[in-house]
């Protein structure tokens, strides 16, 4: 961009690129105001008339700025994502660029090529190059992005030269910024646009009531809790890890902890009917397993996060959970959890390490009293979020690991029996 070239600034609830126009337009005076109390609104910045803009949407309650680039034929060509990680400085976690192949390709064509990026703020991160979209391979590679690239300033309001110059472009300092008159408000626009929503928990006290039921594919009836046995943890910092794998003390357990103490653990299943060669079988499935700290319900919920994990950086749908590749999951104490894991593996190898019929195994340390439990990871290898529940009083509650069988589900209604 060339020092002293004119950029108007417009403010509304997002960007319609089919008009060429801003979408619900509010005034900078309201725009101002949601800055200051943490609201969501969007700046679309462009030279002119031109059709071609760059819509940054705020959302700093969600610690979040966004950025989308237009092209001449409306057609978004850049996706970044900036996280408020402290309270002066944006991390940049997320970018896509698509490269298109003529006016004529519409917006992101299976066969646009794109560049991905995305970066974790110890200095590690992923690049992804696909010069044929899906039409072709990927090369995955890491991430060569400088420290100076990864952190900005958080842009003052109204001082959006700022973003020219986390998108690259040279001379932004020198760009002369005009507020746009301002359009009639129009409030009831809804945004075309929203900050991410990281994964959610749902259903969790419904999966340990017996007689729950779920509307998935089939409809569950949730059975009653399978007490797994009880899980000492002598330091309270809890580790979730498939034991079949890797090192169970590798991470030093969730950064929530639980008071040292023996607590209950629960596998909970749900069952369905169906047919099988003329014959109606009744299936059963393990949903999740939690760690009952105390017998009061759990009201609120949050995700269960080691000491390097940040919240704020997940994307849609996205959770932090613990892998599993053998099917396997167990809970055990930070402080034996290495020590144990290894026992775990080698009495399987061995053939030494008895399942009970619910696939629940322990592996007790008689020198400590500290304990692993082994448990079926419901439907087999992927990865699964543990949630902490809390109190009325906010205190550690349980915690869960969520199997996402029935995460999508339904919750109807308790069967008739119950």
């Amino acid at each position: 961009m060339a020092g002293q070239e004119v950029v108007n600034v417009a403010y509304g609830e997002g960007w319609d690129p089919a008009r060429g126009a801003v979408l619900g337009p509010i005034s900078a005076a309201t725009a101002a105001e949601r800055d200051a109390a943490a609201l969501p609104y969007a700046v679309v910045l462009r030279q002119g008339g031109s059709p071609a803009a760059i819509v940054a949407h705020v959302a700093w309650e969600r610690h979040f700025l966004g950025l989308w680039g237009y092209d001449a034929q409306g057609r978004r060509f850049l996706e970044m994502e900036l996280r408020r990680l402290e309270a002066e400085r944006l991390f940049f976690a997320y970018q896509r660029v698509w490269s298109y192949r003529g006016e004529n390709m519409p917006e992101f064509a299976a066969d646009a090529g794109r560049l991905t990026i995305e970066l974790r703020p110890d200095g590690g991160g992923t690049r992804i190059a696909e010069r044929q979209g899906d039409k072709g391979g990927s090369l995955h590679t890491v991430a060569d992005v400088p420290e100076e690239r990864r952190w900005f300033p958080v842009p003052a309001f109204g001082q959006w030269q700022g973003l020219f110059i986390v998108l690259g472009f040279e001379g932004a300092d020198g760009c002369e910024l005009r507020d746009v008159p301002d359009a009639p408000e129009c409030g009831s626009t809804e945004p075309n646009w929203r900050p991410p929503e990281p994964m959610r928990p749902r259903h969790l006290n419904e999966l340990f009531t017996a007689g729950a039921r779920f509307t998935a594919d089939e409809v569950y009836t949730v059975r009653d809790p399978i007490e797994a046995g009880t899980l000492r943890l002598p330091s309270g910092r809890l580790v979730a890890r498939d034991p079949a794998y890797g090192a169970c003390a590798e991470d030093g357990g969730f950064t929530v902890t639980a008071p040292a103490g023996s607590y209950p653990v629960q596998l909970a299943s749900a069952g369905y009917t169906a047919e099988h060669w003329g014959r109606t079988i009744v299936i059963d499935e393990y949903t999740a397993v939690r760690v009952l700290v105390s017998e009061r319900p759990a009201v609120t919920w949050e995700l269960a996060l080691l000491q390097d994990q940040d919240e704020r950086l997940l994307r849609d749908g996205e959770f932090y959970g613990f892998g599993v590749d053998s099917g396997t999951g167990c809970f055990v104490d930070a402080s034996m959890a290495g020590e144990l894991g290894q026992r775990f593996r080698e009495g399987r190898v061995a053939g030494a390490q008895e399942e009970s019929d619910n696939g629940v195994s322990i592996v007790d340390d008689l020198a400590t009293g500290t304990n692993l439990i082994a448990f079926p990871s419901g439907r087999g290898d992927g990865s699964y979020p543990v949630w902490i529940g809390r109190d009325a009083d906010g205190d550690v509650a349980c915690f869960v690991a969520d199997m996402l069988i029935l995460h999508e589900a339904a919750h109807t209604a308790a069967s008739p029996a119950s």
